[in-house]
C-alpha cells in the first residue's frame, strides 16, 4: 500500500513538472504584440538572413531569406511589435506572388546582386544546345561547364577554325552556318553599341548565304571570320 502511495505521488509530481513545458510554444507565440502598422513609401530591398512570416505576429514562417538572396523585394508597410518585452520594427515585403513580414534589420536597401553563376550555367546549356545542331566535325571541341566563358570562346574558335567537308559538304556547311548563327543568338543580348551592330550585320549576311558547290570556300571564310569575332567577344564576358 505504501509503495502504491509513493508511486502515485511521484506520478502526480511528474505531471506537474511536465505540464508547463507542454504549453510553452503557445505562450511563446502569445508574447508577440503588434503595437502599430502603417503604409510606407515603396522601396526596394534585398537580404541574406532572417525569416519571412505570414503575419506581423510571427506565428508562421513562410520563407527563409537565405534562399532568396538574389531576389529584389519591395517594402510597402511597416509594423512595430513587442517580442518578449523588446520593441522591433518589421517590414512587409513583396516579390511577385511571394510576400510576408520580416525584421527590418535583415534588409539591405537596393536591388539584389545579380546571380552570375546561374546566368553562366544557363548560357552554357543554351550554347551546347546550339552547338549540337552543327555537323559532327564542328562539334569536336565541347567545353566543360566550369570552363566558363573562356571555354565557350575557345570552343567557337576551335570548331570553326578549319572545315573538313566530305561527300556531304553542302549539307554539312549549311548545318554549320545555321548553328553558328544560333550560337550568336545565345550571346547577342550581352553585347551593345558598335560591337553588337557589327556582329548583327555579320550574322545576317551569313544567315542569308545560300550554300552551293561553287561558294563553299566563301561560306567557310565568312564563318571563320564571324566565329573569330564572336569568340573574342564571348571570351571578354563575365
Amino acid at each position: 500500500m505504501k509503495k502504491f502511495f509513493k508511486a502515485s505521488i511521484i506520478t502526480a509530481l511528474s505531471f506537474v513538472l511536465v505540464a508547463p513545458s507542454l504549453t510553452t510554444p503557445a505562450s511563446a507565440k502569445s508574447k508577440v504584440k503588434v503595437i502599430s502598422t502603417s503604409k510606407v513609401a515603396h522601396k526596394t530591398y534585398h537580404g541574406k538572413h532572417g525569416n519571412i512570416y505570414s503575419s506581423a505576429k510571427l506565428t508562421h514562417r513562410k520563407y527563409k531569406m537565405s534562399k532568396y538572396r538574389y531576389t529584389t523585394w519591395t517594402a510597402t508597410k511597416k509594423a512595430v511589435i513587442k517580442n518578449h518585452g523588446k520593441k522591433a520594427t518589421l517590414a512587409y515585403i513583396k516579390s511577385g506572388k511571394k510576400a510576408g513580414w520580416i525584421y527590418k534589420k535583415y534588409l539591405t536597401a537596393g536591388k539584389a546582386p545579380f546571380n552570375k553563376q546561374k546566368r553562366l550555367y544557363s548560357t552554357y546549356s543554351a550554347y551546347m544546345k546550339a552547338l549540337m545542331q552543327a555537323s559532327a566535325d564542328q562539334q569536336y571541341y565541347k567545353p566543360n561547364r566550369d570552363d566558363g566563358y573562356e571555354g565557350m570562346a575557345d570552343s567557337i574558335s576551335s570548331n570553326y577554325g578549319e572545315a573538313w567537308y566530305g561527300s556531304d559538304a553542302q549539307k554539312d556547311a549549311m548545318k554549320d552556318k545555321n548553328a553558328l548563327v544560333k550560337i550568336y543568338g545565345v550571346f547577342k543580348n550581352r553585347f551593345s553599341g558598335s560591337q553588337r551592330s557589327d556582329m548583327d550585320a555579320m550574322a545576317k549576311e551569313l544567315d542569308n548565304m545560300q550554300v552551293t558547290a561553287d561558294n563553299l570556300d566563301q561560306v567557310d571564310s565568312n564563318m571563320k571570320t564571324f566565329a573569330q569575332t564572336l569568340s573574342t567577344a564571348v571570351g571578354d564576358l563575365s
